[in-house]
């Protein structure tokens, strides 16, 4: 009978250590699954970093064409004066041409 008893209490002493892993297990089960969730988390912010990041590409990429543009419209303006101020002179020297021919003096 003395047997008997050492024999339960050895299966209680295996149950409470059975039952001390499972608390570990249930503690670091938790633990992964919180991490797993901040792994995601993570994730979907750096996701959202490169998103930021290609926005931010694509809004320079912009800024750059604006920049150039500009200066394609600056360059034609300047093209635009010059191919006015030919016409003008070839017009006033047409126009005293034209004056002298018919001599209105």
């Amino acid at each position: 009978m003395h047997e008997d008893y050492e024999y339960v209490k050895s299966l209680e002493k295996e149950v409470d250590e059975l039952e001390s892993e499972k608390a570990d297990f249930s503690n670091i089960y938790d633990l992964l699954l919180n991490s797993g969730v901040s792994k995601d988390v993570i994730c979907s912010y750096l996701h959202s970093l490169s998103d930021l990041n290609a926005h931010t590409g694509l809004q320079c990429l912009y800024l750059h064409k604006v920049k150039e543009c500009e200066c394609l419209a600056q360059k034609l303006s300047k093209q635009t004066e010059s191919v006015n101020k030919e016409v003008h002179n070839n017009l006033l020297k047409s126009f005293s041409k034209t004056l002298k021919t018919l001599d209105f003096s």
